[in-house]
Parts: structure tokens; sequence; C-alpha cells
């Protein structure tokens, strides 16, 4: 008998190390449920104090303080800052210097001196998008600088997949890797986005005249035809072609040339012209497992035929129920479970007037450009796009919404105007012919060119001549636009 209890004993003394040691190896590592792509890093944070303290990472009980990383700042950089520092996270920058960008996108970089003047603690830079370098670099400076990472955040189209690639390796919340390039290229997103029963327009990969030729013929398309880049961003690189010289002039312009991404181009997409009205979605993705979707703003462009944008007003989504399932249903197809996403689509009017039929154009998995979000801010009652923004990156719910909302509404009207040049050559005068501080419902505005620039006709948002926002009462922000608009004079050297 004390021999069999002998060897019970020692048994049992075994299993329980095994199922220990298997629990620590697991929990190092992160093989969990599902939930779990939350991250351990998002877990710590939100077990932290209100103070934005929180037991580090190496469970040495020393308090670290919580950070959040920010990659490529572009998009509204400064308001995320500031709300970053306001839930008092250290702030981290990631910039990548070496990706190539056109000298319009490039003067929306700011330099590491102006992070710094806004309140960045740390400014890293990424070359080659190399993953492995700069989470190295994170899990030093977090190391040494006592910090923990609760989130990284992407603030550029650039930065979508990168920011998600970081945020894996670090154990953070992050959307799923597996479809992380359907966030990015145009073709795999319609892919994905079909594959969940969702309409897309008839789509080709063309390298070539005859590439195009034979798509054209397969897909029964006519002209109009759209040719664009795969991965592009603000209506670069995106062309309504209504011959076949049009068309082979963009397939020109787009494969074997450097892409709005950085990226050599090696094929364009040949897309089914949709027609209708076009609208652009925003929505934050929150909750532990990213099962709550809230669409924060929705916008109403007027374009051009040449794709130019006119202006984009702000909707309420409680009269577009047909296209706020739509877009919801794209931002799950794409796999967006944390953060921001940015639907743009197309749907007509029936005979009542409702919009119906809506079709994606494209999806971002970050915030929108041109400034929406901080014109949302303004024109919804208790809204701070940015302090949500952060916090669905860190696993939590966007603070004061409660769960079973589902869209915000609009306090007031706003309108973002564009500006266009007409005519490409050099520009001598650039002016407002009535001070725009004076106008009723002006909110901001900024004019991107100058004397002496050498310029082309507008083809898309970066070659715009500038912007304004009005934000107010309907009838008030329609007189404004009226006067922006009459009063705007681009003065330009005779050719």
């Amino acid at each position: 008998h004390y021999h069999a209890m002998l060897l019970a004993v020692s048994i049992g003394i075994v299993l329980l190390s095994w199922c220990r040691g298997t629990a620590i190896y697991c929990n190092a590592l992160q093989i969990m449920t599902p939930q779990r792509r939350m991250g351990r890093g998002a877990a710590i944070s939100r077990a932290g104090a209100s103070d934005g303290s929180v037991e580090n990472a190496y469970g040495d009980g020393i308090t670290a303080k919580s950070a959040v990383v920010l990659v490529d700042p572009v998009t509204d950089w400064k308001q995320v800052v500031k709300a970053g520092l306001e839930l008092d996270h250290d702030i981290i920058t990631v910039q990548m210097p070496d990706v190539v960008l056109s000298e319009k996108y490039q003067s929306f970089l700011p330099s590491s001196d102006a992070l710094r003047e806004a309140g960045v603690a740390h400014t890293l830079s990424m070359y080659q998008r190399d993953i492995f370098s700069i989470t190295q670099q994170l899990q030093i400076l977090s190391r040494e600088s006592n910090l923990q990472i609760a989130g990284v955040i992407p603030l550029s189209e650039v930065a979508v997949e990168v920011s998600d690639l970081i945020a894996s390796c670090l154990g953070l919340p992050h959307n799923p890797l597996e479809s992380m390039t359907a966030r990015r290229d145009k073709g795999l997103m319609k892919n994905v986005v079909e594959s969940a029963g969702l309409r897309v327009a008839k789509y080709a990969r063309i390298a070539s005249a005859e590439d195009l030729s034979t798509a054209m013929m397969q897909l029964s398309l006519v002209y109009p035809i759209v040719v664009k880049t795969p991965s592009g961003m603000s209506s670069t690189d995106v062309n309504i072609c209504y011959n076949e010289r049009e068309a082979t002039d963009a397939l020109d312009s787009i494969v074997g040339k450097i892409g709005p991404d950085g990226r050599t181009v090696k094929m364009a997409l040949l897309e089914e012209y949709i027609g209708g009205t076009e609208f652009a979605i925003n929505i934050i993705a929150s909750n532990d497992d990213g099962s709550r979707l809230l669409v924060t703003d929705m916008w109403k462009y007027q374009k051009t035929n040449k794709a130019r944008y006119d202006n984009a007003e702000i909707c309420s989504p409680v009269e577009y129920p047909q296209l706020i399932s739509y877009a919801c249903n794209v931002a799950k197809a794409a796999g967006v479970e944390c953060g921001a996403a940015h639907v743009e689509l197309k749907a007509r009017q029936d005979e009542r007037g409702q919009y119906i039929d809506p079709i994606m154009i494209e999806i971002g998995a970050r915030l929108s450009g041109g400034r929406k979000s901080t014109m949302a801010e303004a024109a919804i009652n208790n809204w701070d796009p940015f302090t949500s923004l952060i916090q669905s990156h860190c696993g939590q719910s966007c603070r004061g919404i409660p769960d079973n909302t589902s869209f915000l509404t609009p306090n007031r009207f706003v309108r973002h105007i564009f500006l266009p040049i007409e005519k490409a050559g050099r520009i001598k005068k650039v002016q407002f012919n009535a001070p725009l501080s004076e106008l009723t419902t002006m909110h901001s505005s900024a004019v991107i060119v100058k004397a002496g620039d050498i310029v082309k006709e507008t083809t898309d948002i970066v070659s715009c001549a500038g912007f304004v926002w009005l934000v107010g009462g309907r009838e008030q922000v329609d007189k404004d636009t009226e006067e922006v608009l009459s009063s705007f004079t681009l003065i330009q050297d005779e050719t």
C-alpha cells in the first residue's frame, strides 16, 4: 500500500507540473480562442489604473506607463495625438521615410520636430516596411522606457497592413491577417466582398492593351469603364475612360510605374463603371471580439465626369438603411474588427427618391481623409472620434456610446468644398475676393498651392487647389457655399 500511494503521489506531481508548464507555454504563445486576437497587451491595459499606468508585460511588478503607436501619422494626426495624451498614453510614432510618394503626399507628412512639439514622446522610423526591425525597436523601447504598448493605429492608407502586422507581433488588437491583403488590394477586396454574397462591380487585372480588349469582351463591358491602380487612395490613378485611347493611356500611366503607396504596379484593374451617387460611410469597430460596428458619419459626394470631387455633405444615416446595412457587411467581409473603416459605395435612387442597390467602390481600414472625422466631431453632439479610435485599437468599446446604438445622427449640417484647378499651368496668384472669416458657417480652410507652382488640372483630391469646410444650418451653408465658389480665384500665367 505504501508503495502504491507513493507511486500515485509521484504521478500526480508529474501531471500537475506538466499541466502548469503547458498552460504557461500556451499563454506565452498566446494560443487561445479567436478572441485572443484582441491581444495580451490590451488585456493588461484594460486592467490598469485610470491614470494610464499598468503592470508591465514582463511581470516584474514595476508600474509601466501606457503607450500607443501611431503608424505613418498623416490623417488628423494632431487630433489623435491630443486624444492619446488626454487618455494619459505616451505617444510613439512610426514614420516610413523611404516610401516613394508624390510631392503632394509628402507635403502632408509632419516632421519629427512637429511631432515632438505636439507632444509625441518617441519618434521611430521604419525602412523597407521591415516589420521585424520596427517590432524589435518597439520592444526595446518598451523595456528601456518602462512602457506598456496598448494599441497600434494606422493614420494613412500606406500604414494599414503594417499596423496589423506590428500589432500582431506585439500581441495587441489587430484585424485578421488572413484578410490583410483584401483591405489594401481592390481586386482581392472585391473577392472577399463578393464571397460574402454582396454585389460588386465586374473587374479584371490587365497589363496590356490586349488584356484590356480580351477582358472587356469576357466581362461584356462597354465604355465608359474604369482603369485604376489596385492599391491607391484619394482617387489617385483612377480614370474614367470613354474610349479605347483613353483606356490605353490610363493603362500606360499605371503599369510599371510607382503607385500611390510607393510600390511598383505590375497590373492595373479594369472595372465596370457604376453610375449613381457616391457615398462614404465611416465606421468604428470595437469590443473584445470586434463584434460591434458603429456607423459614425456618412457623406454624399458630388463629382464631375472626370472623377473629380466638387463637394461632400454630411447625411443622416437613418435615411439610408439599405446603404448602412451594406457598408457594415462590407466591413465584416473585409475583416475590420478593430479601428476605423471608410466604405465608399455607389447607389441609385428609386422612384420614391430612396437610395437602393448599393455597390462597393472600396473600403479603407483607417480614418477617412478630408477632415471628415474632425467635421463629424463638429456636427455630432458628444462625439469624440479620436478617443474612440484609440480605444477601439486598445480593445475597448467607444466611451459614452450605448451598446444598442448602431449609428450616430448629425445635429448640424456640414459641407466640404473642393477648390479645383481648371487647367494646367503656372500659378500667379491664389485669392478669395471676400474674406472667408466673415462667413457665418466658416469652420476651416486649406489652400495647398501657391504662387509659382506649376500645376496640372485637378483629377483627384490631392491635386485640388484647396478646401473649405462649412458647418451650421443647411440653408446658411448653401448660401456660404455660393459665396466661397464665386469668390475663389486662381490666376495663372498665359500659355
